[in-house]
């Protein structure tokens, strides 16, 4: 089961966080996440959202652990622990 992470197109966190991946991480978690951008997947960020209790972007969620926000050493910590 891949991490889904939940973001919004016009999010400057949500950016961030996708371009830490790619260039701080060089890709290492890419084959293990799945982006959900919730413009193009309502009915699945929207169940995800409301399970979850999810109010702000970005979020990854594997399971039942849940990541919310943009903060490098909880995300790395978060990806070793869940990926």
């Amino acid at each position: 089961m891949k991490i889904k992470l939940l973001t919004r197109k016009n999010c400057p966190n949500c950016n961030g966080l996708k371009l830490f991946l790619e260039k701080a991480l060089n890709n290492k978690y890419k084959d293990k996440i799945e982006i959900l951008e919730e413009e193009q997947n309502r009915d699945i960020v929207g169940e995800l959202i409301k399970k979850f209790n999810i109010q702000s972007f970005p979020a990854m969620i594997k399971g039942e652990n849940v990541l919310v926000g943009f903060q490098p050493s909880k995300l790395i910590n978060f990806l070793e622990t869940n990926a």
